[in-house]
């Protein structure tokens, strides 16, 4: 009679301890940070730049007619390169005294802006050469994008969360099967870790880039 008392005692104790570390395996389980990154680059659809023009003189209106004479000549251009019109926006056109810019200048200043989009992307570079070679006071950074910008994000997000997962296999193993994701930060600043747009040399692609902070419970 005492021996089964005993036994059952045993087994009741075996049962507390085993209940108490499973206990703690289920609610003390441990929070793992990892990083990913992903990466998703295609021939970009449309290059965008802006073009400024500008003419100064001591006449107002010998300044617009320089600068009328630069807007022909570089429309002119853009259209020998297969650039039509409905790819050219205008700003009106400002006249401004000189000393409104430079103290003591005198005469007039006049300034245009005409934003150029085009669909040849490798030939850009060779666009922005010409403008400035027929006029052009400034010629911006090509901006290169694509039509489904969106997808593109959203295909290098799952890049960078498999990255993720990789990763973690690599921190913990297979010992702790068990995995729950519990937070996800994308970067919003920094070098790799934003989404960034670039022409690289003459190919011009458009490079997405993600970058997450994972956290994992594992048990």
């Amino acid at each position: 009679m005492e021996n089964s008392f005993f036994k059952k005692a045993i087994l009741i104790s075996l049962a507390i301890v085993f209940g108490v570390m499973f206990g703690m395996w289920v609610f003390s389980p441990t929070e793992v940070v990892v990083t990913g990154t992903g990466k998703v680059s295609v021939p970009a659809s449309n290059v965008t730049f802006n073009v400024t023009l500008n003419s100064a003189n001591d006449d107002s209106g010998v300044a617009l007619a320089y600068l009328s004479t630069k807007i022909v000549e570089v429309k002119r251009v853009l259209s020998s390169m297969g650039i039509t019109a409905d790819n050219l926006t205008e700003t009106q056109v400002t006249i401004t005294p000189a000393a409104a810019i430079v103290a003591g200048m005198k005469g007039y200043q006049a300034m245009m802006t005409i934003t150029v989009k085009m669909t040849n992307v490798k030939t850009a570079n060779d666009v922005v050469v010409s403008m400035y070679k027929n006029g052009a006071t400034l010629v911006s950074q090509p901006v290169v994008t694509v039509e489904d910008e969106t997808q593109l994000e959203q295909m290098a997000l799952a890049d960078a969360l498999k990255n993720a997962k990789q990763n973690l296999n690599n921190t913990v193993g297979f010992l702790r099967p068990i995995r729950k994701v519990v937070a996800i930060e994308q970067a919003s600043s920094g070098n790799v870790a934003t989404t960034t747009k670039t022409m690289e040399g003459r190919n011009g692609e458009f490079e997405v880039l993600k970058a997450v902070s994972v956290t994992y419970r594992v048990w």
